[in-house]
Parts: C-alpha cells; sequence; structure tokens
C-alpha cells in the first residue's frame, strides 16, 4: 500500500514539475540570453587580461563534512567510530544530527540516502549488537515533526580496517528526487 501511495505521489510530482517546465519556458529563454551574456563579458574579460572569480558550483560533492539541506530537513555528519555489528564483523557506525523541517513527520531515511564506500565497493547496511543497544542507532527509526532534531547512526560492514570509508548522502527529498543532488566525504579509520 505504501509502494503506490509512493508512486502516486512521484507521478504527481513528476506531472506538476512537466507543468511547470512548460508555463516557464519563456523565463528560461530570458535566463539563457542572462547567462549567455555574463559568459560573453567574462570570456572578454579572460582575453583583457583581468582576473575573473573562480567558477563555482551549486551543490558541491566532495566535502570535508557532510551537511546535506533541503526543505524537507537537514541532515549534518557528526562522527564516526569503528565498531563491531550483531554477527561480531567489523563495522563503521557513522553519526549524524538529523533535523525534520517539514510540516509531516518525518525519520532521517525518508529524506536522506547514506552509502557507504570502501576500496570503490558498496559497504552493506547492518545493525549493532543486540545486547548493546545504540541509541542513535535506534533513533533512525523515530518520526520526528517540524522543526526538532535528533542524533542518528547508520552501521555499515567494512571489507577491511586499514583503508578509508567514502560516505555518500543523496538528497531524496521531493524537490530533489531526480536532481542527482549529493555530497560525499572520507572517513579515515583509525
Amino acid at each position: 500500500m505504501k509502494k503506490r501511495i509512493a508512486m502516486a505521489a512521484i507521478t504527481l510530482l513528476t506531472m506538476l514539475s512537466i507543468c511547470g517546465c512548460i508555463e516557464s519556458g519563456s523565463d528560461l529563454k530570458e535566463d539563457e540570453k542572462a547567462t549567455e551574456t555574463n559568459v560573453e563579458r567574462n570570456t572578454e574579460e579572460d582575453a583583457e587580461g583581468e582576473d575573473t572569480p573562480e567558477e563555482t558550483t551549486t551543490e558541491t560533492t566532495q566535502v570535508e563534512q557532510i551537511n546535506l539541506e533541503n526543505a524537507e530537513g537537514s541532515l549534518v555528519y557528526v562522527r564516526h567510530e569503528v565498531t563491531k555489528d550483531y554477527n561480531g564483523s567489523d563495522a563503521i557506525r557513522i553519526y549524524f544530527t538529523y533535523t525534520n523541517r517539514s510540516d509531516e513527520t518525518n525519520t532521517a531515511q525518508s529524506t536522506f540516502y547514506p552509502q557507504a564506500f570502501q576500496n570503490g565497493i558498496e559497504c552493506e547496511f547492518t545493525f549493532g549488537e543486540f545486547t548493546e543497544t545504540n541509541e542513535a542507532e535506534s533513533n533512525l527509526s523515530k518520526q520526528l515533526m517540524k522543526d526538532s532534531s535528533l542524533e542518528v547512526a547508520f552501521l555499515y560492514t567494512l571489507q577491511d580496517l586499514s583503508n578509508p570509508v567514502t560516505l555518500k548522502v543523496n538528497d531524496q527529498s521531493a524537490d530533489n528526487l531526480f536532481e542527482g543532488i549529493y555530497q560525499q566525504q572520507e572517513l579515515i579509520l583509525q
């Protein structure tokens, strides 16, 4: 049932996006002309030897500390630790502060999708030891009301203890679901 509702919502959002694009077509043409004019100006300034500001992108992918924000919430990297999973395998627990900005109750997992990679291969999501519960891991399933924050933790099985882990967090908010927005950060294991 939840999958049907999610698919209906995605379909509706896609249709609304397409309608918005059609209506704002003339605005896009004006924006493109303004961009072309700015590019021409910068090219002329470069040719004259004047300094131009460095190019900046609206979404940086490689960051020192993950801090993703959207209309539905934010997810900020806090720390990580090497530990064991429920099976006794080496694992990495990654802590974040999640804030819900949506009018609806949400969990961190409903807005953001963190992944861990080691040696270029995705690490499996796992669970901690059942005898020693981790509060931040337990918080993953907790719903938060608007403007509430909570520390959450994701646990991934490691391939080894010497190579770094690349943490990648995808923005899965309704506005950005199909935009491919993400940030990634390197985590050193100690």
